[in-house]
């Protein structure tokens, strides 16, 4: 368990001591995620709910371009 970093958003504390990477599986769990939330973005009637809907889409776009392409991926 050395391996777990502490999650706490009041300290601030953010650890980048090693470059980004992911498996190719959860790659494309997250790949499915932003694909489902970008088809509900574009079908939300209401435009407030549809612009919170594309800041959290556009975060995790953001997420995914660090990822890209997976660890282990050819």
């Amino acid at each position: 368990m050395s391996n777990v970093i502490p999650f706490d958003p009041l300290s601030s504390i953010v650890r980048d001591d090693q470059p980004p990477h992911i498996d190719p599986y959860s790659f494309a769990l997250l790949i499915g995620v932003f694909n489902d939330l970008t088809a509900y973005r574009d079908s939300e009637p209401d435009r407030e709910r549809a612009a919170l809907m594309r800041k959290t889409a556009t975060k995790l776009n953001a997420v995914l371009a660090r990822f890209e392409p997976p660890q282990g991926a050819a």
